[in-house]
C-alpha cells in the first residue's frame, strides 16, 4: 500500500474546497475527500485537534479547531462554511450543547461558546491552563478538565457552576483523558496518576483513588500516564454486582476499579492511548503495541487478539459493524468484530486522534492537518 496525497498549500483567507477522490480505493477503504485543515505552515508543530459532528435536523456539519487560530466549519461533503477566529491555536475536541452552541478550547485556556449558524463567537472564559480534552455533557451543563488538573463545570452560558483542583502531576503527553459522568457522579483521571471521583451537582469530593506510585520519569518514552478518557462498565455488562471503572495507563496497566469506593477489583498490563469500546458486553482495544484484542467486559480476559501493525493504535471506533483503527504511522484498518482484517490504507503523516464516526463514513485527522473522509 502507498500513499495517494500531498499536503495542498493555500492562503489562510481562501475557503478550501474538498478534494474529491473517488478513484482512491485501496485495500477495501475508500477516500471520499480531504480537506486542509490547519492551513500549516512548513515545519509546523503537529496539531491534534478532535473532529465534531454537528447534527442539525437537515443533516450534519464538521467542526474542528485548527493551528491557525479558527474553528472551521464543514458540509458533510467536506466543503468550507464557515471560520471563527479565535485567540490561539485549539488542540481540543468539541461538544454540540443542546441549544446549538458548540463548545471548544484553545491552547493557552480560552474557553468559547461557538454559534456555528451565525459563525461567531457567544462567549469566551479564562480557564487555569491549556485545553487539549473534550468537554463532557450534563444535563445541559458541560464539564471541562485542564492540563493542570483542574476540572469545572459550566452551564451553557459559560457561567462557572462549580470547580475542583486537583494535585499537579510532572510530565505530560499532547493527549489528554475527558472527564466522565455517570450517575450524577464525575470520574476524573488526573495526568499525575490520581482518579477523583466527584459529586456532578456541586462538585463535591467523594474518593481518590492513586494508580501510579512513582511518575518522575524524565523521558516521553518511560512515562506512564492516563490519556485515554476511563470507561463506565455497567453491572449488566461486567457481570459483576457493582459498576466499575476501566482506567487505562498509557505505557502502564489497564485497571478495573469499583465505582462505590475506588478500590482495584482487577488489572492488565496492556498499554492504550485512546478510550475502550464497550459493545454487546465486550470492551474493544487497541494497544500502542499494534494489536486490537476483544475483552471480556466482566473478568478482563482477552476473548481474541489480532496484530494489525507495529505503531501505536488509536480507536477503536464501531462504523456499519465494523472496528475501525489507526496507527502512528498513518495506516487506517478496518475489522470485523470477531477480529479479521477486513481493509487497510495508508495515509500522509501520523494519527493520533480516535477516528470520529459520521453517518457517511469515518473521518481521520493526520498530525499535518489533513482531515479525511473514509468509507
Amino acid at each position: 500500500m502507498s500513499s495517494w496525497f500531498e499536503d495542498d498549500e493555500s492562503e489562510p483567507i481562501v475557503k478550501a474546497a474538498p478534494v474529491a477522490v473517488e478513484s482512491a480505493v485501496e485495500g477495501g477503504i475508500t477516500i471520499d475527500w480531504r480537506v486542509d485543515l490547519d492551513q500549516r505552515q512548513p515545519a509546523s508543530v503537529s496539531g491534534f485537534s478532535l473532529p465534531l459532528v454537528y447534527k442539525t435536523t437537515q443533516g450534519h456539519k464538521i467542526v474542528a479547531g485548527a493551528q491557525d487560530k479558527r474553528v472551521r466549519i464543514y458540509s458533510a461533503g467536506g466543503s468550507e462554511l464557515n471560520r471563527v477566529a479565535l485567540a490561539a491555536a485549539s488542540e481540543s475536541g468539541a461538544l454540540q450543547l443542546a441549544g446549538g452552541l458548540v463548545v471548544i478550547g484553545d491552547i493557552e485556556g480560552g474557553l468559547y461558546g461557538i454559534d456555528i449558524e451565525k459563525g461567531e463567537v457567544s462567549w469566551k472564559v479564562e480557564l487555569s491552563s491549556s485545553f487539549v480534552g473534550s468537554p463532557v455533557a450534563i444535563d445541559g451543563d458541560f464539564i471541562v478538565q485542564t492540563d493542570d488538573n483542574q476540572v469545572y463545570r459550566f452551564s451553557a452560558a459559560g457561567e462557572k457552576l462549580w470547580s475542583y483542583s486537583g494535585s499537579s502531576g510532572g510530565l505530560t503527553m499532547q493527549l489528554s483523558p475527558s472527564p466522565v459522568v455517570y450517575k450524577n457522579r464525575v470520574y476524573v483521571a488526573m495526568n499525575n496518576g490520581e482518579i477523583v471521583a466527584l459529586k456532578a451537582d456541586h462538585g463535591g469530593f467523594l474518593w481518590t483513588r492513586q494508580l501510579l506510585l512513582n511518575n518522575s520519569a524524565s523521558v516521553l518514552s518511560e512515562l506512564k500516564v492516563p490519556v485515554a478518557t476511563p470507561t463506565v462498565v455497567p453491572v449488566e455488562d461486567s457481570g459483576r454486582d457493582e459498576d466499575t471503572l476501566l482506567v487505562p495507563i498509557f505505557q502502564g496497566e489497564m485497571v478495573f476499579l469499583s465505582l462505590l469506593d475506588g478500590s482495584t477489583l482487577n488489572s492488565r498490563s496492556i498499554s492504550i492511548k485512546s478510550p475502550a469500546l464497550l459493545k454487546n458486553r465486550r470492551l474493544y482495544i487497541a494497544d500502542s503495541a499494534g494489536a486490537v484484542s476483544a475483552l471480556d467486559a466482566a473478568s478482563g480476559e482477552t476473548l481474541w487478539k489480532q496484530q494489525v501493525s507495529s505503531g501505536e493504535l488509536t480507536g477503536p471506533v464501531s462504523w456499519q459493524g465494523e472496528l475501525w483503527v489507526a496507527n502512528d504511522q498513518g495506516k487506517v484498518y478496518r475489522l470485523s468484530e470477531d477480529g479479521m482484517i477486513k481493509g487497510g490504507l495508508v495515509l500522509t503523516g501520523r494519527i493520533d486522534r480516535t477516528p470520529v464516526i459520521t453517518d457517511n463514513g469515518v473521518l481521520v485527522r493526520n498530525n499535518l492537518g489533513t482531515l479525511y473522509l473514509l468509507h
